[in-house]
């Protein structure tokens, strides 16, 4: 019976939730799912991460993620220290790796790094 009630309530989109470092390993974001959308709040911030992008830690820096079976993406990323509006896509590239592409207006022109899933402490 309890196998039952997981299956029901596990969605593979879900393996997006977590704690996750951007490169650098000093900023990470909480991921988190609320009425179907996938969110990222910013968690912990170095001192790159706040002059160089001006991440503010508890701030929401990406929303409104959709998960089309394959990719995370239709998700909005408001930069920082800019302001700017950006697009923003997510693969899963291994069970602890994603990669995050931003972009503004055409994918041609765009960002791509990878986050690795902070373990717990």
């Amino acid at each position: 019976m309890l196998f039952l009630i997981n299956a029901v309530s596990y969605q593979p989109a879900d393996q997006l939730i977590g704690r996750w470092q951007f490169p650098s390993k000093g900023s990470s974001v909480d991921v988190y799912r609320q009425s179907g959308l996938y969110f990222a709040r910013v968690a912990e911030v170095d001192q790159a991460g706040e002059q160089n992008f001006g991440l503010v830690k508890d701030s929401l820096l990406i929303r409104n993620l959709q998960y089309d079976g394959e990719l995370w993406s239709k998700g909005r990323l408001i930069h920082p220290k800019t302001g700017i509006a950006l697009n923003v896509e997510i693969a899963m590239v291994k069970p602890n790796t994603i990669a995050v592409t931003v972009y503004k207006g055409l994918k041609l022109f765009h960002r791509k790094f990878e986050m690795t899933r902070q373990e717990k402490r």
